[in-house]
């Protein structure tokens, strides 16, 4: 019945609207996910502009104002990051310290020395505001916290803040002597094992457990740089990093891994071992003193590498997954430093472009739209910003200026 009485109070707004007032609904519409109000001094706020600013500029102006909305974060990013989470891809599970962690980031973005691409490396995560009860407060071996945020329609906007993995996080501003604390850190022998998200507690159940944690090499790369191991196959790479669990003839037959294996492993093995350290065990990320033992398998090939620490080696680095645009250091130890080869690389400027396209113009990007997409790309780079959300609000100024052009 509430479904059926907005379209009724939308629909004869729409049709007697202006044609600027029709792409600051449509604009509302794609960057929050939810229409504005008919007559709404947002949606009045947003046609000014267009008329103010004829063409993309006036376009822009009103993104802007639309992506100050609280549902561009609890409606549309939290879809948007929710199948960077799990396994499945799936938008079906509940709000988690990733998710939230990437909607700060991106709330954030535009803030002197806060790019957006930290998430894949700093020491950072974004927590929501005390519950009133221990039990929904932040603590790294449950996600009832971030739950609650979701079911009690917490303002993610407003409330969430950033807190550094490695420290005793608390999940209440200006309280003294607060003892709703989290007081487990991912410190191990002294060392920092924080990654950005990778190190949070939902990559860490998604990703780090059973396994041999090469889950979470393919996922970097499938949510941040748009490419499955199969994409980036290349038998040419050098196999001395492929780990003893990987036999060497698979069904008697050593043409099969030569052939074959090896133009996956060869390259992901040689990454990760960034992961060396890192468990998901009773509820909670591990972050050993020691090599995990998963990493280390029975071997079905016992001349295979043996993973004694936690250094890794980019060997897709050349060849022909070169046009991936990997910049800085190839090599370096632990998961920080992966992540920072990651969000430095063009494919991953790129991947982020194509995304946020596919998500706001609702159609992935066609032939006709690279050059739009590379644009945003170097937009992204410019002076190291990183600002996502200046990516929507051009994204959302394209996409519906073209529609209204046609």
């Amino acid at each position: 019945m509430k479904i059926v009485l907005l379209i009724i109070l939308v629909l004869p707004t729409l049709v007697f609207a202006t044609e600027a007032r029709l792409k600051a609904w449509d604009i509302h519409n794609r960057i929050a996910g939810v229409p504005p109000m008919p007559g709404s001094s947002t949606l009045n706020q947003m046609e000014s502009l267009i008329n103010q600013f004829p063409g993309e500029r006036g376009l822009e102006e009103a993104a802007k104002v639309a992506i100050e909305s609280r549902y561009f974060y609890e409606v549309v990013l939290k879809n948007f990051f929710k199948p960077f989470t799990n396994r499945e891809r799936s938008k079906s599970t509940d709000l988690n310290d990733m998710v939230a962690t990437l909607i700060g980031a991106v709330r954030d973005s535009d803030q002197p020395n806060k790019p957006f691409n930290r998430v894949l490396s700093a020491d950072l995560v974004y927590v929501g505001p005390s519950m009133g009860n221990d039990v929904y407060n932040f603590r790294r071996t449950s996600n009832e916290h971030y739950r609650q945020l979701e079911l009690r329609s917490i303002n993610l906007k407003d409330t969430l803040v950033e807190r550094m993995q490695s420290q005793v996080i608390q999940t209440e501003n200006n309280i003294e002597n607060d003892n709703r604390r989290d007081e487990v850190n991912i410190i191990a022998g002294g060392r920092n094992g924080s990654a950005g998200v990778f190190s949070l507690r939902a990559a860490g159940e998604a990703f780090f457990s059973a396994g041999t944690n090469r889950r979470m090499t393919r996922y970097a790369f499938m949510n941040f740089m748009c490419k499955d191991f199969e994409d980036l196959h290349d038998t040419a790479v050098p196999d001395f990093r492929v780990r003893r669990d990987i036999p060497r003839d698979p069904g008697g037959d050593s043409r099969t891994y030569k052939n074959t294996c090896v133009g996956c492993h060869a390259g992901q093995d040689a990454l990760g071992g960034a992961w060396a350290h890192y468990d998901y065990r009773s509820n909670r990320l591990r972050y050993n003193n020691g090599i995990s033992s998963k990493m280390n398998r029975s071997p079905e090939f016992a001349g295979g590498y043996v993973t004694t620490d936690d250094s890794w080696i980019n060997l897709w680095a050349n060849g022909q997954n070169s046009n991936l645009g990997f910049r800085g250091p190839q090599s370096g130890n632990g998961g920080a430093s992966f992540g920072a080869m990651i969000g430095r690389s063009r494919a991953f400027s790129v991947c982020m472009s194509k995304k946020v396209f596919k998500l706001i113009c609702i159609k992935p990007p066609q032939e006709s739209d690279e050059a739009f997409i590379e644009q945003m790309a170097d937009e992204l780079e410019n002076n190291n910003s990183y600002n996502m959300k200046n990516l929507f609000v051009k994204t959302a100024a394209k996409c519906v200026g073209d529609k209204h052009e046609d």
